[in-house]
């Protein structure tokens, strides 16, 4: 199955009642999709699927680790996942997103859950990211001291 197939899933082929599946979301499907912020990741999607009523309750459960430059040093740093997201999808007149809700037109019978995992594990990396105090990667650390401006005890700035 191809890296972006197995992400797909057939609604109507769907049963009323609950279903799972186990997606993995490594380094190929971050770099697939384009996040360039994502050097490895090894991080597995846990997707439960509860149809009523032709609705379908999709909660997403990512857990893993993943490794994203420094902020300091640019050097790769690990970061550990494990986010939940939960999102309902119907069908409509055409598409739309709302709050939790996506409205997907009624003639598509496939839904693609690449974009929610992405998005998941993507919004589960901090704003600022930088290694612990000390684990930075030492050459980096002197060529920044090299080039920060020492502060100055004039009104100025000079």
């Amino acid at each position: 199955m191809s890296e972006k197939n197995r992400f797909l899933i057939t609604l109507p082929a769907l049963g009323e009642g609950h279903h799972e599946l186990e997606l993995k979301a490594d380094t190929g499907f971050f770099a697939s999709r384009g996040c360039a912020e994502v050097l490895e990741a090894d991080v597995t999607a846990y997707i439960d699927i509860d149809v009523r009523h032709g609705a379908y309750e999709i909660g997403i459960t990512c857990q893993g680790s993943i490794s994203i430059p420094c902020d300091r040093c640019l050097e790769p740093m690990p970061l550990e996942v494990d986010e939940d997201y939960d999102v309902t999808v119907r069908y409509g007149e055409e598409y739309e997103e709302k709050d939790d809700t996506i409205v997907i037109p009624e003639d598509e019978t496939v839904f693609d859950l690449s974009p929610l995992v992405a998005d998941t594990v993507l919004l589960s990396i901090p704003l600022r990211h930088v290694h612990p105090a000390g684990e930075c990667n030492p050459e980096m650390v002197k060529i920044m001291k090299n080039h920060t401006a020492e502060e100055s005890d004039s009104e100025d700035g000079i």
